[in-house]
């Protein structure tokens, strides 16, 4: 029996909660946890957004506080972090000194981007599971640091992305769920003059589009934020969905990868969803572009692939089919949890062989 610390967030949807809930459930894991989001809330409104930027150091002891409490009292063998924004590397060397090895599960595309904490607390940890398929051959050139990286790629949550069959209603021709970024924003500006078609329904949901609004065409439609089961159920509610990737940021002025694939590159399949994926040579191995997932590599093509198969339903269906059959369910996060514990049962296991730990 393994047993496990988790710290992660907790909220219905989060990538931490459906990892730490497929962990639990494997047969020789024994779960504790601590909910990084109970001690580090997220805001919308300005004054609640000021009041937490005044109380984030209170808030952080508090939680390095509950994560110290909690190690001592269940003595895991392996202690998990989510990415762990608010776990600095004095904390991680405190977690060390009890003699477990402390993993971080990273699901973003530079762990350089989230501020001087994470970036250096980054290089604490004993083994870093990524969630990036090129992290592991860039983290010392790229990123400077020496510890071990491997990748485990994301996956779905078959509580909250999985469908059996199609929608039977759809309100609209295309569909994003994201929220605003430049990079995003760009992208759809183009796609509307690439498209230059105002018959076509199309709704991007997320934080901070509704902002923006006014630089997009007027007859989009923008629901708001959008997560969970709601998440989902828009996606679905659209004839095509759109998958873009970021694939370049420039962080402290200097140019990073971006990412390959994201959550949506399995949750659009899981969700029985038609969808426009954009092209990376990661995500055409993860799907067939001729029989699964139509792939793109700008605005320009995209807006030719969603003129090519919005009119073509049988079509749509079928591809969405063989997706949804390629990613059921081996690209869902039970069976990454699998490949996530064997990594951290690896290391345990070095840690108790003379000579493997270094």
């Amino acid at each position: 029996m393994t047993r496990i610390l988790f710290i992660g967030e907790t909220w219905q949807g989060s990538s931490a909660r459906s990892l730490r809930e497929a962990l639990a459930r494997l047969p020789n894991v024994l779960m504790s946890d601590v909910g990084e989001d109970h001690f580090l809330p997220n805001y919308r409104h300005l004054p609640m957004r000021i009041a937490n930027r005044l109380l984030h150091g209170f808030q952080v002891r508090e939680l390095e506080g509950a994560v110290l409490f909690a190690m001592n009292a269940f003595r895991p063998d392996a202690i998990v972090v989510y990415k762990g924004s608010g776990i600095g590397a004095e904390v991680i060397e405190k977690m060390e000194s009890s003699g477990s090895p402390v993993i971080n599960v990273f699901p973003d595309y530079s762990p350089h981007a989230y501020g001087s904490r994470l970036q250096e607390a980054m290089g604490r940890y004993d083994l870093v599971i990524s969630t990036k398929p090129f992290h592991p051959r860039l983290w010392q050139s790229v990123y400077g640091y020496g510890n071990p990286c491997v990748c485990v790629p994301h996956g779905y949550d078959p509580e909250v992305h999985y469908w059996a069959g199609p929608s039977p209603e759809q309100a609209y021709d295309v569909a994003l769920c994201g929220n605003w970024r430049p990079a995003y924003h760009q992208l759809m500006r183009s796609f509307a003059d690439a498209l230059a078609d105002d018959s076509v329904a199309v709704a991007i949901a997320g934080a901070g589009w509704t902002v923006h609004r006014d630089q997009l065409p007027r007859h989009w439609h923008y629901p708001g934020p959008t997560i969970g089961l709601a998440y989902g159920e828009f996606l679905r509610s659209a004839r095509i969905a759109i998958a873009p990737v970021n694939r370049e940021v420039m962080i402290h002025g200097v140019k990073q990868p971006g990412d390959e694939d994201t959550t949506r590159t399995y949750e659009l399949a899981a969700a029985h969803c038609f969808f426009l994926h954009q092209r990376t040579d990661f995500v055409a191995t993860v799907y067939d572009e001729k029989t699964e997932v139509p792939l793109w590599s700008d605005a320009a093509e995209l807006a030719s692939l969603v003129r090519r198969w919005l009119p073509d339903e049988a079509g749509r269906r079928t591809m969405a089919a063989r997706a949804h059959a390629r990613a059921v369910p081996a690209y869902s996060i039970p069976q990454r949890a699998v490949s996530v514990l064997q990594h951290i049962e690896q290391l345990i296991e070095s840690r108790n062989v003379p000579g493997e730990a270094a």
